[in-house]
Protein backbone atom coordinates (compact mmCIF):
# COMPACT_ATOMS: atom_id res chain seq x y z
CA UNK A 1 0.00 0.00 0.00
CA UNK A 2 1.50 3.30 -1.09
CA UNK A 3 1.08 5.91 1.66
CA UNK A 4 3.76 8.43 0.62
CA UNK A 5 4.44 10.58 -2.41
CA UNK A 6 6.52 8.57 -4.91
CA UNK A 7 10.14 9.58 -5.35
CA UNK A 8 12.05 9.35 -8.64
CA UNK A 9 13.96 6.42 -7.12
CA UNK A 10 10.71 4.59 -6.33
CA UNK A 11 9.45 5.14 -9.86
CA UNK A 12 12.72 3.85 -11.33
CA UNK A 13 12.45 0.73 -9.14
CA UNK A 14 8.84 0.12 -10.24
CA UNK A 15 9.86 0.44 -13.87
CA UNK A 16 12.71 -2.01 -13.32
CA UNK A 17 10.39 -4.56 -11.69
CA UNK A 18 7.87 -4.06 -14.50
CA UNK A 19 10.53 -4.75 -17.12
CA UNK A 20 11.69 -7.91 -15.33
CA UNK A 21 8.32 -9.43 -14.43
CA UNK A 22 5.74 -8.19 -16.94
CA UNK A 23 6.71 -10.71 -19.65
CA UNK A 24 5.94 -13.53 -17.20
CA UNK A 25 2.53 -12.33 -16.05
CA UNK A 26 -0.87 -13.20 -17.49
CA UNK A 27 -4.25 -11.62 -16.71
CA UNK A 28 -5.67 -13.36 -13.63
CA UNK A 29 -7.94 -10.84 -11.93
CA UNK A 30 -10.59 -12.35 -9.69
CA UNK A 31 -14.14 -11.05 -9.54
CA UNK A 32 -15.59 -9.10 -6.66
CA UNK A 33 -17.67 -12.17 -5.78
CA UNK A 34 -14.41 -14.12 -5.35
CA UNK A 35 -12.80 -11.34 -3.31
CA UNK A 36 -15.81 -11.16 -0.97
CA UNK A 37 -15.85 -14.96 -0.57
CA UNK A 38 -12.14 -14.82 0.30
CA UNK A 39 -12.72 -12.06 2.85
CA UNK A 40 -15.68 -13.88 4.43
CA UNK A 41 -13.58 -17.03 4.78
CA UNK A 42 -10.86 -15.22 6.73
CA UNK A 43 -12.44 -12.25 8.50
CA UNK A 44 -15.71 -11.17 10.09
CA UNK A 45 -17.45 -8.67 7.81
CA UNK A 46 -20.16 -6.15 8.58
CA UNK A 47 -21.93 -4.33 5.76
CA UNK A 48 -21.70 -0.53 5.83
CA UNK A 49 -24.77 0.53 3.87
CA UNK A 50 -24.59 4.31 4.19
CA UNK A 51 -24.85 6.63 1.23
CA UNK A 52 -21.61 8.31 2.38
CA UNK A 53 -19.59 5.08 2.37
CA UNK A 54 -20.98 3.97 -0.98
CA UNK A 55 -20.30 7.43 -2.44
CA UNK A 56 -16.64 7.20 -1.44
CA UNK A 57 -16.26 4.04 -3.53
CA UNK A 58 -18.21 5.48 -6.46
CA UNK A 59 -16.26 8.75 -6.37
CA UNK A 60 -12.92 6.97 -6.16
CA UNK A 61 -13.81 5.23 -9.40
CA UNK A 62 -15.47 8.05 -11.32
CA UNK A 63 -12.91 10.70 -10.33
CA UNK A 64 -9.86 8.62 -11.26
CA UNK A 65 -9.43 8.05 -14.99
CA UNK A 66 -7.80 4.58 -14.79
CA UNK A 67 -10.72 3.30 -12.71
CA UNK A 68 -13.38 5.22 -14.64
CA UNK A 69 -12.17 3.69 -17.93
CA UNK A 70 -13.18 0.28 -16.58
CA UNK A 71 -16.85 1.24 -16.17
CA UNK A 72 -18.77 -0.81 -18.77
CA UNK A 73 -20.83 1.46 -21.08
CA UNK A 74 -24.44 1.77 -19.97
CA UNK A 75 -23.84 0.04 -16.62
CA UNK A 76 -24.48 1.55 -13.21
CA UNK A 77 -21.83 1.12 -10.55
CA UNK A 78 -22.69 -1.35 -7.78
CA UNK A 79 -20.50 -0.51 -4.77
CA UNK A 80 -20.44 -2.38 -1.49
CA UNK A 81 -18.56 -1.49 1.68
CA UNK A 82 -17.61 -3.66 4.64
CA UNK A 83 -15.94 -3.01 7.93
CA UNK A 84 -13.85 -5.69 9.57
CA UNK A 85 -14.52 -5.63 13.30
CA UNK A 86 -11.71 -6.15 15.80
CA UNK A 87 -12.74 -9.68 16.75
CA UNK A 88 -12.18 -13.24 15.60
CA UNK A 89 -9.99 -13.27 12.45
CA UNK A 90 -10.03 -9.48 12.26
CA UNK A 91 -8.00 -9.13 15.45
CA UNK A 92 -4.75 -10.03 13.69
CA UNK A 93 -5.28 -7.17 11.22
CA UNK A 94 -5.75 -4.65 14.03
CA UNK A 95 -2.60 -5.98 15.71
CA UNK A 96 -0.66 -5.33 12.48
CA UNK A 97 -2.24 -1.93 11.84
CA UNK A 98 0.31 0.74 10.97
CA UNK A 99 0.72 3.73 13.30
CA UNK A 100 -0.90 5.89 10.62
CA UNK A 101 -4.13 3.90 11.00
CA UNK A 102 -4.14 3.16 14.76
CA UNK A 103 -7.63 3.61 16.19
CA UNK A 104 -9.29 3.63 12.77
CA UNK A 105 -11.72 0.96 11.65
CA UNK A 106 -10.63 -1.27 8.78
CA UNK A 107 -12.89 -0.69 5.80
CA UNK A 108 -13.04 -2.46 2.44
CA UNK A 109 -14.78 -0.82 -0.50
CA UNK A 110 -15.54 -2.89 -3.59
CA UNK A 111 -17.42 -2.42 -6.84
CA UNK A 112 -18.87 -5.20 -8.98
CA UNK A 113 -18.78 -3.68 -12.49
CA UNK A 114 -15.12 -2.56 -12.42
CA UNK A 115 -13.68 -5.10 -9.93
CA UNK A 116 -12.42 -2.14 -7.90
CA UNK A 117 -11.10 -2.93 -4.41
CA UNK A 118 -9.84 -0.42 -1.85
CA UNK A 119 -8.82 -0.87 1.76
CA UNK A 120 -8.68 1.85 4.36
CA UNK A 121 -7.08 1.35 7.74
CA UNK A 122 -4.73 -1.59 7.13
CA UNK A 123 -1.86 -1.82 4.67
CA UNK A 124 -1.45 -5.52 5.46
CA UNK A 125 -4.97 -6.27 4.22
CA UNK A 126 -4.56 -3.99 1.20
CA UNK A 127 -1.43 -5.90 0.16
CA UNK A 128 -3.07 -9.27 0.85
CA UNK A 129 -5.99 -8.39 -1.42
CA UNK A 130 -3.73 -7.09 -4.21
CA UNK A 131 -1.90 -10.43 -4.16
CA UNK A 132 -5.15 -12.41 -4.03
CA UNK A 133 -7.13 -10.49 -6.66
CA UNK A 134 -4.49 -10.35 -9.38
CA UNK A 135 -4.37 -8.08 -12.42
CA UNK A 136 -6.36 -7.73 -15.61
CA UNK A 137 -5.02 -6.93 -19.09
CA UNK A 138 -5.26 -3.17 -18.53
CA UNK A 139 -3.55 -3.38 -15.13
CA UNK A 140 -0.68 -5.30 -16.70
CA UNK A 141 0.19 -2.21 -18.77
CA UNK A 142 0.75 -0.08 -15.66
CA UNK A 143 4.27 -0.29 -14.22
CA UNK A 144 3.19 0.73 -10.71
CA UNK A 145 0.39 -1.85 -10.55
CA UNK A 146 2.69 -4.61 -11.80
CA UNK A 147 5.48 -3.67 -9.37
CA UNK A 148 3.02 -3.43 -6.47
CA UNK A 149 1.47 -6.79 -7.39
CA UNK A 150 4.89 -8.47 -7.50
CA UNK A 151 5.81 -6.95 -4.13
CA UNK A 152 2.50 -8.10 -2.62
CA UNK A 153 2.96 -11.62 -4.00
CA UNK A 154 6.43 -11.81 -2.47
CA UNK A 155 5.25 -10.34 0.83
CA UNK A 156 2.45 -12.87 1.05
CA UNK A 157 4.60 -15.76 -0.24
CA UNK A 158 2.29 -16.36 -3.19
CA UNK A 159 2.93 -17.12 -6.83
CA UNK A 160 0.87 -15.82 -9.70
CA UNK A 161 -0.59 -18.58 -11.89
CA UNK A 162 1.65 -19.19 -14.88
CA UNK A 163 4.13 -16.54 -13.85
CA UNK A 164 7.08 -15.39 -11.79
Amino acid sequence: MLTTKPTPEMIAEWQSVFKAYRPHLVPNKKSIHQVIAYLRQKYPLEVVDTSEALAVVTNNITMNRPFAEKIPPGRDLRPVVFTIPNRDGGTVLYEKQEALFQGCPIMVGLEYETAYVAVEGCGELADELVAFQGLDETDLKNYYLVANYVACLKKNALKAPGSI
